[in-house]
């Protein structure tokens, strides 16, 4: 069985019109990893996931998915097991209730009605919806149809979740439970995560590693600390750090030496520093 969840090698792609989305693009991403691609909107991270599930081809290079090339040959498999949730969750949520929207998938692999009943449950209750079988998707919030699209793709049981721009249009509060979702659902199902974003405050909540894409090229790849304390990287990219590490950086800018090192990422961590510092005084 192959370790490697996810590899790209020397990718280029080409729309129809001639604009290329994305050269010379090499990714590994390993199983049981969170991996954040990181980049400004129009950096080409949407076209990246589409290749990950063979919804593009690419015009150059290759793509493996859990060790088989993403082709024709493979597309059904490579769906089965690498799940693709869109930005837009109305473009995953198309039948008359909620209900109907998550046996689709499971409905089209054959499986038993008592099956497929297991999964619909298991997938609404993994995202805390359950009670809504029988709602319209249309009448959801824009948090519950998030949570749904996860669970369309949740009731196939895949081994990769792939997110796209996921806190797009959320308030606060549902983007905290979104990022606390899919961190269950990584340690509960041991599955490998990759969030697409740009959204530089939720991604050390759902990352430990990150690639930096930018006008179709990926100019950086380390940990999240790594990528967000290269002030250099992200100014290049058009991206900040997060908001409180762009605050702790001044702190240290306004100190003789780097006080605080190395710089937080999370509130939480902003918070262990701030108690540290009291004490210290």
């Amino acid at each position: 069985m192959s370790e490697t969840a996810i590899e790209m090698e020397d990718i280029r792609y080409v729309y129809p019109d001639g604009y290329t989305a994305l050269e010379n693009v090499n990714m590994r991403v390993m199983r049981s990893e969170r991996v954040a691609i990181l980049g400004p909107n129009g950096a080409g991270k949407s076209t990246l996931l589409m290749l990950t599930n063979g919804l593009f081809t690419p015009s150059k290079g290759r793509v493996n998915v859990l060790g088989m090339p993403v082709n024709k040959n493979n597309l059904y498999k490579v769906r089965m097991k690498a799940g693709l949730v869109f930005q837009d969750p109305d473009d995953q949520l198309f039948c008359p209730t909620l209900w109907e929207d998550i046996t689709f998938g499971p409905l089209n692999m054959g499986l038993s009605e008592e099956e497929v009943a297991r999964r619909v449950e298991d997938a609404l209750r993994a995202v805390g919806l359950e009670g809504l079988e029988e709602k319209p998707p249309h009448h959801l919030s824009v948090g519950e149809k998030k949570k749904a699209a996860i669970a369309t793709v949740l009731a196939m049981k895949p081994e990769i979740l792939i997110l796209d721009e996921p806190t797009a249009n959320l308030d606060p509060k549902s983007r905290t439970e979104l990022a606390k979702l899919v961190n269950n659902l990584y340690k509960e199902r041991k599955i490998t995560l990759i969030t697409a974003t740009h959204d530089v405050d939720f991604v050390p909540t759902v990352a430990d590693r990150v690639y930096v894409l930018n006008k179709g090229r990926i100019i950086a790849e380390g940990s999240v600390r790594e990528a967000f304390s290269n002030f250099k990287i992200m100014t290049e990219a058009n991206l900040e750090p997060p908001i409180v590490t762009r605050l702790f950086s001044l702190l240290n800018e306004q100190s003789d030496i780097d006080i605080i090192k190395p710089l937080p990422l999370t509130i939480q961590e902003a918070l262990y520093e701030i108690k540290r510092l009291m004490k210290t005084s």
